[in-house]
């Protein structure tokens, strides 16, 4: 008679699901905002130069990288009663709040640069600490497949859902604390204090509801940091996944960043600003919801890089049609957004790489494993805006003046045929991941059996 399997795990109830969903719905109210104004509160309200507001960024960035892994390590060492990542997110969630408003302040005069740096070092530090640890909870939350891509969905739903709702009310709340179409920096201060207030219940309610289960087979076990990140870059899905991300998150959250300059000056259509910022996201839910069976039916790989493929020729085609043309623009900008139904799927692969490395060599790093995650957004969230900046300025780009023909150029293509290009490159490393369905499947049930075998060592001892 075969052994029940003590480890297998409860299915997650649709309250812990929602839960789930509702910490990325918190995390983006404040993250969306600044992917999506805070390049132009820097270059039109503060009255930084593109290239200084680029230095910014590459500063925050290369931190980043040293920052993000140091506290992955930290947290999945870290042993309370309340799990390895939960307690991050209760105790820090409040100050991520005050750093997000803090970002969208200025002191004026000769020390904004420095203000802007600090503040936005601060934000990014604390960011990955609420986040990197929000997000390591897929992975110890259950190890039943079908709950790891509800998760995700879950998470998804959330942050598309935030994104259309900060998209379409955003510059709503802005002209009317303005009065005017014209933002001023008070404008966007109560605007981030209005959705930092809210992020921060909304934490809490995943901090109650979102439980740590999965256990790793070397509980105990002293892993040296060394060691941990050794197994970590050795992790090829893990590496392949990093670098897809990197692509996507390049090309998502730079456009994100730089389309409100695209709205307003190219397109010359201010007053559509919350249609062009919502319409995407909500395409997004939409494709979501349509190819969610075909994942499972087609699998992952091929639905990533239908989605890939589907944006990245959308943007390229955008570059080169007459902004003029309302109807087309709208058309485009929606099925753009619907073809980033891929967006959630490589986060669903984290968690199988996780999960390969463990059976590879008994060592499980969620922590650092999802840094690598969060470090992908991160260099996308800056590095994109980053890089479009540059090619803004380079074309003569001037705040809050019309553009020359030349300067509106450069918006069209650092908004469109860059990052357009920049979706099929992700193509590349996704071509190579190795994982599937049967493959998955396998590791699973070696793990299951590893952990069963732990068991019954405890239970004899």
């Amino acid at each position: 008679m075969d052994k029940p399997n003590v480890n297998a795990p409860d299915r997650l109830s649709k309250k812990t699901l929602i839960a789930y969903g509702m910490g990325d719905f918190a995390s983006n109210l404040t993250n969306t905002f600044m992917g999506s104004y805070l390049t132009i509160f820097y270059t039109d309200v503060v009255g930084l130069t593109p290239a200084i507001v680029s230095v910014i960024m590459i500063i925050a960035r290369v931190w980043d990288a040293i920052n993000d892994p140091m506290f992955g390590a930290i947290a999945e060492r870290t042993e309370t009663k309340k799990g390895r990542f939960r307690p991050y997110i209760f105790y820090f969630t409040p100050f991520l709040a005050l750093a997000a408003v803090l970002t969208f302040t200025t002191l004026g005069g000769k020390g904004g640069a420095v203000y802007a740096a600090i503040t936005y070092i601060a934000y990014g530090m604390l960011y990955t600490v609420v986040n990197l640890s929000y997000g390591s909870l897929s992975t110890v939350m259950t190890t039943n497949p079908e709950d790891i891509s509800q998760l995700t969905s879950y998470r998804m739903m959330g942050t598309n859902l935030s994104s259309v709702i900060l998209s379409a009310l955003s510059p709503i709340i802005m002209r009317a604390i303005s009065h005017s179409t014209t933002f001023n920096a008070r404008s966007y201060t109560i605007t981030m204090l209005i959705y930092a207030a809210i992020s921060i219940p909304m934490f809490y309610f995943v901090y109650a509801n979102c439980k740590e289960v999965v256990k790793p087979v070397n509980e105990g076990q002293k892993v040296s940091l060394g060691v941990s990140l050794k197994t970590v870059v050795t992790n090829k899905p893990l590496m392949l996944t990093f670098a897809m991300m990197i692509f996507v998150m390049f090309a998502f959250f730079g456009r994100m960043g730089v389309v409100i300059y695209y709205i307003i000056y190219v397109m010359k259509k201010p007053q559509y600003i919350s249609v062009f910022m919502a319409l995407p996201s909500i395409m997004t839910v939409i494709g979501i919801l349509v190819t969610k069976n075909y994942i499972v039916k087609w699998g992952k790989k091929k639905m990533t890089a239908i989605g890939y493929v589907g944006a990245g020729l959308t943007l390229i085609v955008m570059y080169f049609v007459d902004p003029s043309n309302f109807g087309m623009m709208v058309f485009l900008h929606a099925l753009y957004g619907f073809f980033c139904f891929s967006f959630p799927i490589p986060m669903s692969m984290i968690p199988e790489a996780i999960n390969y490395q463990e059976d590879r060599v008994g060592i499980r790093t969620d922590g650092l494993a999802y840094a690598a995650t969060s470090l992908s957004t991160k260099v996308g969230n800056a590095f994109g805006p980053t890089v479009a900046l540059l090619i803004m300025g380079a074309f003569g780009y001037i705040a809050n003046a019309p553009q020359t023909a030349h300067a509106m150029q450069g918006i069209n293509l650092a908004t469109n045929l860059i990052f357009g290009i920049c979706y099929l490159m992700a193509l590349i490393p996704l071509a190579f991941y190795p994982l599937d369905a049967k493959k998955n499947a396998e590791i699973q049930l070696s793990l299951d059996a590893k952990r069963d075998l732990v068991q019954d060592r405890k239970s004899e001892d």
